[in-house]
């Protein structure tokens, strides 16, 4: 949840979106873009949207750029319970903004992987340096590898579920906030929103 106008400023003047501008650029075919351009960019192809909150993610910059609202005294019942339910919203977007975009399965093959592989090789290390197990006992040796092995694969697949139940959550939030938002702009309760 951010505004798009300032993302389109950011790319446009910031150094640390350039590249995204010069694609941005190259696939307009121009030397030099408006704010308006940009923004039309962001309808017409998503893929710079995305490479912006890559980027910010990336940088530890975060995409949910709603203000806390402001609960004044004088406000009436209304506007208070919209600023309300905003704020915990935000709350909950801020929690939960590492599970904005769908999960990428090859991020936690390769995570998950990469530790089912050193266990396996811890294992081995440990049977043939402190015992016999290899001569004596080898299907019990293959048995853990493969034991590892599944155990790796489930937390994968548990991975993957959790991740994608936050992403609907996520998705819930940001959607009811949105309407939360335009619903609070049309009754006059909310002056400013982003940051």
């Amino acid at each position: 949840m951010f505004d798009l106008r300032k993302a389109a400023k950011k790319i446009k003047e910031d150094g640390l979106y350039t590249f995204i501008y010069n694609e941005m650029k190259e696939y307009m075919g121009r030397e030099e873009l408006s704010e308006e351009e940009i923004l039309l960019l962001f309808e017409k192809n998503p893929k710079f949207l995305e490479d912006y909150k890559t980027l910010n993610t990336q940088s530890e910059i975060s995409n949910i750029q709603l203000l806390e609202q402001e609960i004044l005294p004088d406000d009436p019942p209304e506007c208070r319970q919209i600023k309300e339910k905003i704020n915990e919203n935000r709350k909950e977007l801020i929690r939960l903004e590492p599970y904005e975009n769908k999960p990428d399965n090859m991020v936690y093959a390769i995570w998950i992987g990469s530790v089912t592989v050193f266990l396996i090789f811890v294992i081995h290390n440990l049977v043939v340096l402190y015992t016999f197990w290899y001569e004596k006992h080898p299907l019990m040796v293959y048995l853990s590898y493969v034991v590892v092995s599944i155990g790796g694969y489930l937390y994968y697949r548990k991975r993957l579920r959790d991740h994608m139940r936050f992403h609907k959550v996520f998705k819930k939030i940001e959607e009811e906030t949105r309407k939360l938002i335009e619903k609070g702009k049309s009754s006059g309760c909310l002056k400013k929103i982003f940051q």
